[in-house]
């Protein structure tokens, strides 16, 4: 450990020595808690001599805390701005991870606030030391609980009092219990949600110290990786915790603003979500508990479900609901089922706590961090299609659904609701292999309208396991049961979910992705708009082309063909003449 002598050297320099762990048993010093400001003087100013350099608050301070110290017969002090090598990440860790233990064996620690008032005699006094930034920092909350012995300044350096005289009004500042502020119940009665709920409002300058912040706190240790975020780092401290603790309260967070309906794992993403959790305390070992334990499945822990609706349950947490810890009550989160071939669930609904005086059958379950959200160009063993929606049939009735000749049979269907009371015909509701090859045809849907208008909706394979579209519109004349699937698939160009704009139709077509044991279906819906009737000139034109037999070749007609036609047709290269092309 690294100390800064309280009497400095002729020349007034500060002087730091470094103690070993031997050295420092039985050894008196002093230590300060403060904020920091700016322009602070660091390790480097006294090693090389550049204290002058820095501004007279920064070097104020610390003479100040050494003459108090010195006067305390204090022959040492530490100051973490000026007895840490910040430049050394391995120190800089040995530091966060011994920081409470320091705090702790001092013999003293000043508490320097400096926006503190002199006196704290009149509300207003009270109230601005409330107000205190001191009390708004996450380093400074194992600063207020470590130490056995604290003396509080205010800016000018005055006594205001010490944690025993203050403690009510700490208390009250903090929420911290008035008998471990004075070590008469030891930090670990608290539970995990309630010493949780202390940091929840703190802040900190660099992200990852909000979980670095609480290691003393909750006793356990961890490396410091700055860089990987606060998230985390977070993550990384929950679990260690539950290394240490089978405290279920580390489980009863809550994020009010999150949506109802998003994913989330069974660790919370910051000490914040633990602000309502201040008095949520864990059930004493009063059954037999499994161990819960990290895997590449998730966190795997047992727990009591009791089934809602939609795959959605209430797990009971081995905790009593507070606020009235109602007999044999039981404080409990919401979870979904997000797999049907294994026991994957996610946390939903974290806005809120339920309750539970019954609980249910004991499960052991896994709640990934991340849950998998279900994406559209996932693989699986088997890709299916089938139609959720599409147009009444008294506006497009579904003639007729053309597949590959080699296409699967009998594949299981889900069971659909109708939507918006549109029953689909029995037609619709087969389900269709779609290929995992990027532009392979599906299947060809052909709806026809009662005055003949005909429209082809093609569904397939698109890019990355993703399904596409596109729609054409046909001849009215056009005979459905001559077209194969050879002669569609060239037409398939497909695109994502969306509208399709054809000449006299919109056709809005969309996908949802559901998992079904080991098949990925593809839930389709169809709708079909007229946007454009077909011009009277048009009318004229077909009607004058069958009637004359002048028509082009590519236009069907529904006039018999003469038998010169159709011996030159024979040698006319095979096309679709069936599709309206686009103008």
């Amino acid at each position: 450990m690294r100390l800064l002598k309280t009497s400095p050297q002729d020349g007034g320099n500060l002087v730091l020595v470094e103690k070993n762990p031997k050295e420092m048993v039985g050894l008196r010093y002093a230590i300060v808690s403060h904020t920091w400001e700016n322009d602070e003087l660091v390790y480097e100013d006294i090693i090389y001599g550049t204290e002058e350099t820095k501004s007279k608050t920064s070097r104020d301070k610390v003479r100040m805390a050494c003459d108090i110290a010195a006067q305390d017969n204090c022959d040492y002090i530490w100051i973490d701005t000026c007895c840490i090598d910040k430049r050394s990440s391995a120190e800089l860790s040995e530091a966060i991870n011994s920081m409470f233990d320091w705090y702790r064996d001092a013999a003293v620690c000043y508490a320097y606030l400096v926006d503190a008032a002199d006196n704290l005699t009149t509300e207003s006094e009270k109230a601005r030391f409330s107000n205190c930034k001191w009390f708004c920092r996450g380093w400074t909350l194992q600063e207020l609980l470590a130490p056995r012995e604290i003396e509080f300044f205010s800016g000018s350096w005055t006594p205001i009092g010490n944690k025993r005289s203050l403690s009510m009004l700490l208390a009250e500042i903090t929420g911290i219990d008035i008998e471990i502020l004075l070590d008469q119940k030891p930090l670990s009665s608290a539970s995990i949600a309630r010493r949780m709920s202390w940091a929840a409002k703190r802040e900190v300058s660099r992200p990852e110290d909000m979980a670095y912040c609480l290691i003393g706190v909750f006793s356990v240790s961890m490396p410091m990786l700055y860089g990987e975020g606060a998230e985390k780092a977070f993550l990384r401290l929950q679990e260690e915790l539950m290394k240490e603790s089978d405290d279920q309260s580390l489980f009863a967070w809550v994020s009010p603003s999150s949506p109802r309906q998003r994913r989330f794992g069974l660790f919370a993403n910051s000490p914040s979500s633990f602000l309502y959790s201040h008095s949520i305390i864990p059930y004493d070992d009063w059954e037999p508990r499994s161990p819960y334990a990290m895997t590449n499945r998730g966190l795997r822990i047992d727990l009591h479900l009791t089934a809602l609706e939609d795959k959605q349950f209430v797990a009971a947490l081995d905790c009593p609901s507070p606020p009235d810890f109602e007999n044999s009550s039981f404080l409990a989160i919401y979870l979904e089922k997000v797999s049907d071939n294994d026991e994957q669930y996610a946390r939903v609904k974290v806005g809120t706590f339920a309750k539970v005086r019954k609980r249910g059958a004991l499960r052991t379950i896994y709640i990934r961090q991340k849950p998998h959200e279900m994406l559209e160009d996932g693989a699986f063993p088997q890709h299916i299609m089938q139609v959720r929606s599409a147009p009444p049939d008294k506006l497009y009735l579904a003639k007729r659904i053309i597949t590959p000749s080699n296409a699967p049979e009998n594949l299981p269907a889900l069971s659909i609701r109708a939507i918006e009371g549109v029953a689909l015909s029995r037609q619709l509701q087969r389900a269709i292999s779609v290929p995992r090859d990027a532009n392979q045809l599906a299947a060809g849907i052909i709806f026809e309208r009662e005055d003949g208008e005909k429209i082809m909706v093609l569904v397939g394979s698109w890019r990355s396991f993703q399904i596409g579209f596109s729609a054409h519109e046909l001849d009215r004349g056009t005979d459905l049961q001559s077209i194969t699937f050879s002669d569609i698939q060239p037409q398939f160009t497909p695109s994502a979910s969306g509208r399709i704009e054809l000449e006299y139709h919109s056709v809005r077509v969309s996908a949802t992705s559901a998992v079904r044991s080991s098949s990925k279906y593809y839930l389709i819906d169809i709708g079909i708009e007229e946007v454009n009737s077909m011009r009277a000139s048009d009318m004229l034109l077909r009607t004058y082309e069958v009637a004359t037999g002048s028509g082009p070749r590519n236009v069907q007609s529904t006039a018999p063909a003469a038998v010169g036609d159709r011996e030159r047709e024979k040698k006319v290269k095979h096309k679709a003449s069936w599709w309206r092309l686009s103008k």
